[in-house]
């Protein structure tokens, strides 16, 4: 695998920041922001390397760090902050843009499609949004599948010209009134038509994309420059589509940029990214995966939702660059500010620092490595067992049934390493419900791995402070060496050889990691 050729990146765009409507003013701006203050914030953004800035200036119907009088501003109390401001005239987004420019980063203006954070609004006591969604339940979505978190939100249904030329005319006003270089589509949130609808509803959603992008070229000829499109979106095709986003078509009609796919809210490193590096690389639109804080919803609970480490994050990054992409997004970055969620050292500005060595593949692979291949949305049931927003189950595992003899089952792992130039790696599984009784053979990609290869312990410590009562499980781990993992799609195979006849419940292998040390 010494000649293996990994696509190399294309374009000088490295690392995308993107910075949701409301988590920096409530977490690091103060009350009540100056302008000292936003230039600050950008100066702390662009120390980090970071190329692209994207602040989110619009959700709920509402406008966030400018106001017009066309549009309703946002009546959340985290940005009457900006009131002093806006109320002497000055734009804290014309600021931010300013600065951006200065310190050589592109500025992007991005747009929360739809939002489904209106039970947080309604709890603070200013409504589900502004008067657009509020006034007009009837272009709102109706029908919604099973499970209660998808009551928390009030999602515009864009089967209604309505809903599409309105936020198509806050688009326009944005692109025409700031010095941005482009706008970022964000579909990080659940259902834009009715429920099963989508598929047959892409064509809606094309529509607006493609009156976008004429927009777009309309004001960037009268602005001497191009405006660039991007889109957030799921991380697969097939979500994607579900939903109504033929991504597919947006490429390859030239109607976007940039795409950034992502699970919504967790960083998911078992993700097909190769399937959009197979559009994007046929065609001039670039490809920037995200980076979220944490690998799952199980993850988010341990340690009181302590972030990856930065090994997870090389790793993360590796398996995007090495699935053809261009560079990474950084989505909810800001989350280990929150108190409620954990707030974590190193704390703002110095947490953004570790974008610097993301930025570059080689330096990448010049640290250790760490994958996480666990359950994304097991055991959350918010939107039905083990399922995302989209409705797809992403929670794979292993399942070895105590009463069928020699049971064995398949895990699915990418791992886009060339292990022939590694120092040496190593593959780590946990079985909850499995004893020190209990005899397993190990395969990876069809080759069985020596039982004499192969460690185990039941006693591994993990502090898990939300859910104390862990099932009991034991970890298996050896050398991992290629031949027989390749590059990409790896498969682990487990077989009950010997089921312990005191043990009752079945086995369940749900988390698999590999660790990579590089030569020094």
């Amino acid at each position: 695998m010494a000649d293996l050729q990994i696509p190399a990146p294309r374009g000088n765009r490295r690392l995308l920041y993107i910075s949701d409507p409301s988590s920096i003013a409530s977490r690091y701006l103060p009350d009540p922001a100056s302008e000292e203050s936003l230039r600050n914030w950008i100066d702390d953004v662009a120390a980090a390397g970071v190329d692209t800035f994207n602040q989110e200036v619009y959700t709920q119907a509402w406008t966030t760090y400018w106001r017009i009088d066309k549009f309703d501003y946002d009546a959340r109390p985290q940005h009457r902050r900006f009131l002093p401001l806006l109320d002497a005239g000055i734009q804290p987004l014309a600021i931010l843009i300013d600065q951006a420019h200065k310190r050589g980063m592109e500025f992007i203006a991005g747009f929360r499609m739809n939002d489904n954070h209106a039970h947080v609004s309604i709890q603070q006591g200013v409504g589900g949004g502004g008067s657009f969604i509020v006034n007009n339940p009837q272009w709102q979505v109706q029908q919604m599948p099973p499970g209660d978190f998808y009551r928390l939100g009030s999602p515009l249904d864009f089967s209604f010209k309505e809903v599409r030329d309105f936020l198509l005319t806050v688009m326009t006003e944005v692109a025409q009134r700031f010095d941005v270089e482009g706008l970022e589509m964000c579909f990080r949130d659940h259902y834009y038509f009715p429920y099963r609808a989508g598929r047959e509803r892409q064509p809606v959603m094309t529509e607006l994309v493609q009156r976008i992008r004429g927009m777009l070229d309309e004001v960037g000829k009268q602005k001497g420059k191009k405006l660039l499109l991007g889109a957030h979106v799921f991380s697969t095709v097939a979500e994607c589509q579900d939903l109504g986003l033929d991504v597919p078509t947006w490429i390859g009609a030239g109607l976007i940029d940039y795409i950034c796919p992502a699970d919504v809210m967790y960083a998911d490193f078992n993700a097909p990214y190769q399937e959009f590096a197979a559009l994007t690389r046929a065609s001039n639109c670039m490809l920037y995966p995200s980076i979220l804080p944490w690998s799952s919803w199980r993850s988010r609970k341990r340690l009181n939702q302590v972030p990856m480490t930065q090994d997870n994050r090389r790793a993360l990054s590796q398996n995007f660059y090495g699935a053809g992409a261009d560079g990474v997004s950084v989505y909810n970055h800001f989350e280990i500010m929150h108190a409620s969620g954990g707030a974590h050292a190193p704390f703002y500005p110095m947490a953004m620092h570790d974008f610097h060595e993301l930025r570059h593949p080689e330096r990448i692979l010049q640290g250790q490595r760490h994958y996480i291949f666990d359950p994304t949305w097991g055991e959350f049931t918010g939107f039905g067992p083990d399922r995302a927003s989209t409705g797809a189950v992403k929670a794979q595992k292993i399942v070895l049934q105590r009463g069928v003899p020699h049971d064995q089952g398949e895990y699915i792992f990418r791992l886009n390493e060339d292990l022939s130039q590694a120092q040496t790696a190593m593959l780590l599984f946990r079985g909850y419900h499995m004893t020190k009784a209990d005899q397993v053979a190990v395969q990876i990609n069809g080759t069985a791995i020596p039982a004499k290869a192969i460690k185990s312990r039941c006693d591994e410590v993990r502090l898990d402070v939300r859910t104390p009562h862990e099932p009991p499980f034991c970890t298996h781990w050896f050398t991992l060496t290629a031949p027989p993992a390749v590059f990409g799609e790896n498969r682990l195979t487990v077989q009950l050889l010997n089921s312990d006849p005191a043990a009752q419940e079945d086995i369940v292998i749900d988390e698999v990691e590999v660790f990579v040390i590089p030569r020094p």
